[in-house]
């Protein structure tokens, strides 16, 4: 009878342990922890991933988790939706007349209670100038100055009507940024956001000096996943409850989730002084040869949209201006050779001269982005289709840029992220940073001067004010300087039982958390 109750009593203590399981793993290790599942019951609590041996600034934190989490922690002036439009946050207005933005602020304070004022945005304002993430933002602009305590004044270089879609840089308490404790680690700058960190150090509390709605998660704790490994798990098990994603490996997380269109445009970059590339028309036949639906959907696992214009199609200015087909159009592919003399086919099934002879062009693609390389495959075999020849040719990373440098290429598979004033000048425009290839089209007979592409002239017309955005969008088509193919999209994956609405953005993948409820 004894043996038969120490048996009973051992399997209750193996029991007890078995149930038992830590919240949070707060440790710098690259181990990881068994961690509970997000528990429903607790509407005032959730978990988020982070990583420990990182920072919470947001001018110098490495990891994209980190960067992310941050805009719980710091508001910016402003933030764009998911269509790219600006959501007013510490701005309370923002205008722009005649190359002059002038930003009015809201009242707020820091989480020490001091005054959020203009001077503090003019720091901010520098801060991101000199980090990597943000510096691009600030091309245009002149000179940053504060009218008084509550205007601050950005001078710009030319006319941008959506640059106020910039300013979704964080703003932090002057001199906060760069401050380390006596070990060296660096303390994160003081912020007005929704939330600071607490004094455990993994995890936030709700700032109830915040300036906006105050929702009903009062914690967020953290989890370190110092991984990928790591993170992976975490998600697979339930542990946080939301986890952000871009790129090929997608960790699926059991729940809902909603698309967050990112202006990272996937593009075919044309070198036109090879050959007849040099001809709108080729242009024009490669383009509608694409089936971009497919590409979308093999290439990046539908997490991408279709570029049916330069512009993103998300983008409310331009949508119906628009007019690329998602979808191959052979009608379209064949008038366009048949214009340039190639309208016979030959015995490989290309479109050819008169002298049987087909152009043949060579894709050169990045052999390290492997999503990249099956669109580029996918590209050449659907062209072929449409009887162009195109063969791709695969490089390491290094030599990728070096051939682009050198214009050492016909046709090459490119990313650019776009900024979110839709300013595409360094990708059309002869001399802009992304634009490979782009230069004199043919000369002209009468003054033996090189013409320029039209892309040129109607930037230069919009930056000063003289035209809208709907011309530019005109023209890019027309030129089509580059073969737009997609956009790509990140994914906010969420606990099933959190409602409420939930919202992301490019600019802020937690831009609803206040309004998150279980």
């Amino acid at each position: 009878m004894k043996k038969i109750i120490c048996v009973f009593l051992a399997l209750c203590i193996l029991l007890t342990f078995a149930g038992c399981r830590n919240i949070t793993d707060t440790g710098s290790g690259s181990e990881y922890t068994e961690v509970a599942p997000l528990q429903s019951s607790d509407t005032k609590t959730v978990s988020l991933l982070y990583s420990y041996s990182d920072s919470f600034n947001p001018y110098t934190a490495k990891t994209a988790a980190n960067r992310e989490i941050s805009s719980l922690l710091y508001d910016s002036l402003i933030k764009t939706d998911n269509n790219f439009e600006p959501i007013y946050v510490l701005a309370l207005s923002a205008e722009t007349v005649d190359k002059v933005c002038t930003v009015k602020l809201r009242d707020a304070v820091f989480t020490d209670g001091s005054t959020v004022t203009a001077d503090d945005v003019i720091y901010s304002y520098n801060t991101a100038k000199a980090s990597a993430r943000y510096t691009h933002n600030f091309y245009e602009v002149v000179s940053v100055s504060a009218v008084d305590s509550k205007t601050v004044v950005f001078k710009l270089s030319q006319n941008d009507p959506y640059f106020t879609n910039l300013l979704d840089f964080p703003i932090i308490k002057s001199g906060t940024s760069g401050i380390t404790d006596a070990d060296g680690k660096e303390i994160p700058p003081t912020g007005c956001g929704r939330y600071y960190i607490a004094e455990d150090g993994v995890s936030f509390k709700q700032n109830q000096n915040y300036y906006g709605k105050k929702g009903s998660i009062e914690t967020v704790k953290l989890i370190n996943s110092p991984d990928a490994a790591s993170t992976s798990h975490y998600v697979e098990v339930g542990a946080t409850a939301v986890y952000y994603t871009e790129g090929d490996n997608i960790v699926r997380m059991s729940g809902k989730k909603t698309e967050v269109n990112l202006n990272r445009l996937i593009y075919i970059g044309v070198n036109s002084s090879y050959g007849s590339l040099n001809s709108r028309e080729m242009r024009y036949a490669i383009s509608s040869a694409l089936d971009r639906d497919a590409i979308c959907q093999t290439a990046y696992y539908n997490n991408a949209v279709s570029a049916t214009g330069f512009f993103n199609p998300y983008f409310k200015a331009t949508n119906s201006l628009q007019t690329i087909e998602s979808t191959p159009n052979s009608k379209i592919t064949v008038e366009n050779l048949a214009k340039i003399g190639y309208n016979n086919m030959n015995s490989n099934g290309f479109y050819a001269n008169t002298s049987g002879n087909n152009p043949v062009f060579t894709l050169l693609v990045n052999s390290e982005n492997s999503s990249r390389v099956t669109a580029a495959n996918l590209i050449a075999a659907q062209c072929k289709s449409a009887g162009i020849q195109i063969n791709v040719v695969k490089c390491s990373y290094e030599q990728y840029v070096e051939r682009l440098a050198s214009g050492s290429f016909q046709l090459y598979l490119g990313e650019i992220k776009v900024l979110n004033n839709m300013d595409f000048s360094q990708l059309v425009i002869p001399g802009g940073s992304a634009a490979y290839g782009v230069g004199v089209v043919e000369d002209d007979a009468d003054t033996d001067e090189p013409q320029i592409r039209g892309c040129e002239q109607i930037l230069a017309a919009y930056h000063s004010g003289s035209c809208g955005i709907s011309d530019v969008a005109g023209t890019l088509l027309t030129e089509m300087p580059q073969i737009p193919v997609c956009y790509l999209n990140g994914v906010l994956f969420y606990d099933s039982a959190i409602i409420g609405g939930v919202q992301a953005s490019g600019s802020d993948v937690y831009l609803s958390f206040e309004n998150y409820e279980f």
